[in-house]
């Protein structure tokens, strides 16, 4: 985040952080309401985390916020404990989406099992994942054969896997594409089969059974 640019006064309570945080995003959107408020991540203690939580709580109560989430979560015992303690369930965990994190693995079936939205970040662009749909024979074939690109093979992969991709591209053709691609995935078409998300996932070094533990695959 940049130190010169953030919506509130760092030398403020973190609730009173929130509160000028919301209002500048209220302000800058030029609405009454916000769909999702995600804090960027944990605090450095419990104390401060629940503090900061509670207060984006408050939102949901008088509805100015319809539902919040946490960002920047990779320890599940972590995001376990705020779920436990929180009043107001996170509907949303927002995170990294590479290697490093082993792919949220655990963390996806947890968000899987009680209704939370695992979105991904970094997801075409992260040291591992480029080269499983940028210079993979496999996807090549498959986006030649579904008249698709690649990057939109490797966003179909994911979005069968029930992850919602964050899209930064700031390309329009491509956002249209990207859009157009969830469209058809949200009307239940399939654009992989199971074979094609397996050579996916193992290409990424896993196999489709390992990756999504959570769902149940037929060939």
């Amino acid at each position: 985040q940049d130190p010169n640019n953030i919506p509130y006064n760092p030398h403020a309570a973190l609730s009173e952080q929130v509160r000028q945080s919301v209002a500048k995003s209220l302000s800058n959107l030029q609405t009454t309401y916000i769909d999702s408020l995600v804090m960027h991540g944990m605090e450095n203690s419990w104390d401060k985390t629940l503090e900061v939580y509670r207060t984006m709580e408050e939102f949901v109560d008088d509805g100015t916020v319809r539902q919040i989430g946490i960002s920047n979560c990779y320890q599940l015992d972590a995001l376990k404990y705020l779920y436990e303690n929180a009043r107001i369930k996170p509907k949303v965990v927002q995170n990294r989406f590479y290697r490093d994190a082993n792919y949220d693995i655990k963390i996806r079936q947890f968000c899987q099992e009680r209704g939370i939205e695992y979105q991904s970040f970094w997801t075409l662009t992260a040291p591992g994942n480029r080269e499983a749909w940028y210079s993979n024979a496999n996807v090549a074939h498959y986006a030649a054969s579904k008249k698709l690109s690649t990057a939109n093979i490797f966003y179909a992969f994911v979005l069968q896997l029930g992850i919602s991709p964050l899209d930064g591209s700031t390309n329009e053709d491509h956002v249209e594409e990207d859009v157009l691609l969830m469209k058809r995935i949200q009307n239940g078409e399939q654009i992989l089969d199971v074979e094609e998300m397996r050579s996916i996932a193992t290409s990424l070094g896993f196999s489709l059974e390992d990756f999504a533990p959570h769902l149940t695959f037929q060939r």
